[in-house]
């Protein structure tokens, strides 16, 4: 009895693990799905698309991609500044007078040694003459190097020199007006001398001006690493006053055009990617990641992802995007 039922008890255990068996080999499978959806899953994501009802498309607008012209500038900060340079204007003055000095210094330097050699001075007076012509000399060259730093050239010193004076200050009223700007050292090989620039000031927001840089000066500032540059500009309704605060874009190169979106119908999502969204029948709208580049008045150059004529929506494409973003309903 005993025998038999130890032969139940196997029979009994025999079957149990078959059965078990085979539900393990069951759920085997089923997990075999389940990774094939996550691999799935776990590859390029296909481009998320929105369909808009009638009343949901008046919150877009849509137009075909086109292209802008963007100007390729460098932008600096300036102020307007008088007609001559205030620095140059120091330096002319003080020109003047050190070269009044040298000539004095020289001459009395003459006469002592003239005088030296007939006694008529003593080793002393020769010696305070010397010192003195050479002190002359030391400051009328230390003059002249400040002036060639500012710009000027040999010639134009001596002529004032020669001169002897001051010429004056162009009139006030004049329409031709300065302004100095502080480009970037590293933007400084882009600038030339005849180049176009765009000037704004604080006081008229809404005016904007054309002139051309006049003159780039010869040495960069050590303590902030940019380089002076001037401009003129025609104020023909006299507006700008010295002092006043200006931006400066300065153009390095032709303007490029290529093709663009409208700012508003470009999204940077948040993981800092840029989108935008794309139609052909204008109701459904599929999102794109696409590269920006330049900015200019409401305009965003498109570097890759889309092509001229695509539609694609010009304004509302947030309303799209919080649309996507959306809980679905349960």
């Amino acid at each position: 009895m005993g025998r038999l039922a130890a032969v139940a008890v196997m029979v009994i255990a025999t079957g149990l693990l078959t059965s078990g068996c085979g539900r393990s080999q069951g759920s085997d499978a089923g997990a075999g799905v389940d990774s094939n959806a996550t691999a799935n899953s776990n590859s390029a994501p296909s481009e998320a698309t929105v369909e808009l009802s009638s009343n949901q498309l008046n919150s877009v607008k849509i137009g075909p991609v086109g292209t802008y012209r963007f100007p390729v500038e460098k932008e600096a900060v300036g102020s307007v500044s008088f007609e001559e340079d205030p620095a140059i204007v120091q330096a002319k003055s003080t020109l003047v007078a050190a070269a009044a000095t040298y000539v004095v210094n020289s001459n009395e330097l003459l006469r002592a040694q003239a005088l030296y050699g007939t006694n008529g001075v003593s080793r002393r007076e020769l010696e305070q003459a010397t010192s003195d012509e050479q002190s002359a000399g030391a400051a009328l060259k230390a003059v002249r190097d400040a002036l060639r730093a500012l710009g000027k050239t040999d010639a134009e010193i001596d002529a004032m020199i020669t001169a002897g004076e001051i010429s004056s200050a162009p009139a006030s009223s004049s329409p031709v007006k300065w302004v100095l700007a502080n480009v970037l050292e590293s933007d400084s090989p882009l600038i030339h001398t005849g180049q176009t620039v765009h000037i704004k000031v604080m006081a008229f927001p809404n005016l904007d001006l054309e002139g051309k840089v006049s003159k780039i000066y010869a040495t960069v500032d050590p303590n902030i690493h940019r380089l002076a540059i001037r401009c003129t500009v025609n104020d023909s309704r006299d507006e700008l006053r010295p002092g006043m605060l200006a931006n400066v874009a300065i153009e390095v190169a032709k303007p490029i055009e290529t093709i663009a979106v409208p700012a508003n119908g470009v999204v940077r999502e948040g993981d800092g990617t840029m989108t935008v969204w794309v139609t052909t029948d204008r109701r459904h709208f599929t999102q794109r990641l696409v590269k920006t580049g330049l900015r200019e008045d409401g305009e965003v150059q498109i570097l890759d992802g889309l092509q001229g004529g695509e539609l694609v929506v010009t304004d509302g494409a947030i309303f799209l995007d919080n649309m996507l973003q959306a809980p679905v309903d349960d």
